[in-house]
């Protein structure tokens, strides 16, 4: 079985889409990020699921002057009301002879990025309430420095969004934190990209597997991936071509080593020969 992909910093496919976009769309988005990177405005990333919403804050980390500082994700879906209590609500410790307030997923941020991954699939009445905590724990904690506050990234997925911005808590949420907002476009509308991620995705993919060095795709295959509406985006491209990866045996992955609505042949015969 494939292990999961890990790669060392100074491989040049680790740099994972610093250069590999051709679409004037992406180019011109990455070129604004690395602009905001040098501010300490809260960001809202809103995009379809898989389109690189936590890759798009990382870049901007990479080129912020908090770059040598955590980043830590904070998973929002499916918590409940003591979880987030548990993360961003002050706590009350004694250190020797002092007593000492602490706010969990605020510090283990401090100098860098606090990410509140699918910020947008929890229940709006905790939304505001982890809002409202982060303010006051960075008030609280870093009061003489705040300069170690935790820039904060929000991911909303695009159909929340769609859902939200008429709503009274997408008001208060840009009350409160007067943030930037960068919109990613979904894979199909910018298939420029595809033959560049494909070729970055084949690169990780044969460094992992020293055995596969020769990987590669074939014409027919990578016309499938062209022509794919991939409603799963980047994720579900980088997936499709793990699956080819192992089917072909890491030699050259044709369409029918593609998941199966990328090809619309059956994988087997149906009936007697």
């Amino acid at each position: 079985m494939l292990p999961l992909l890990q790669y060392h910093s100074n491989h040049p496919s680790s740099r994972l889409q610093d250069e590999v976009y051709a679409s004037p769309l992406m180019k011109d988005i990455y070129a604004k990020a690395q602009a905001l990177a040098q501010l300490d405005n809260p960001v809202i990333i809103v995009g379809e699921i898989g389109t690189g919403k936590k890759h798009m804050s990382r870049y901007i980390h990479r080129h912020s002057n908090r770059k040598n500082e955590p980043f830590h994700c904070f998973y929002c879906v499916d918590i409940n009301e003591d979880s987030y209590k548990e993360a961003f609500w002050e706590h009350v410790e004694i250190q020797g002879s002092h007593i000492v307030l602490t706010y969990d997923a605020i510090e283990k941020a401090a100098g860098g990025i606090l990410y509140l991954d699918q910020f947008s699939e929890i229940e709006e009445r905790f939304m505001l309430d982890i809002i409202e905590s982060y303010q006051q724990g960075c008030r609280q904690i870093y009061r003489f420095n705040m300069s170690q506050a935790p820039r904060l990234f929000i991911s909303i997925n695009r159909e929340s969004y769609r859902k939200m911005i008429g709503h009274s808590t997408w008001k208060a949420l840009l009350d409160m934190l007067n943030p930037l907002v960068i919109m990613i476009p979904p894979l199909r509308e910018r298939r420029e990209d595809i033959p560049g991620l494909i070729s970055l995705f084949m690169q990780k993919i044969r460094y992992n597997r020293e055995q596969w060095f020769n990987l590669s795709i074939s014409h027919q295959a990578m016309e499938a991936c062209l022509h794919f509406n991939w409603p799963g985006n980047v994720r579900q491209l980088k997936n499709a071509l793990l699956q080819g990866a192992i089917l072909s045996n890491g030699k050259q992955i044709e369409v029918q080593h593609l998941p199966f609505s990328l090809n619309w042949r059956l994988p087997y015969r149906l009936g007697k020969e």
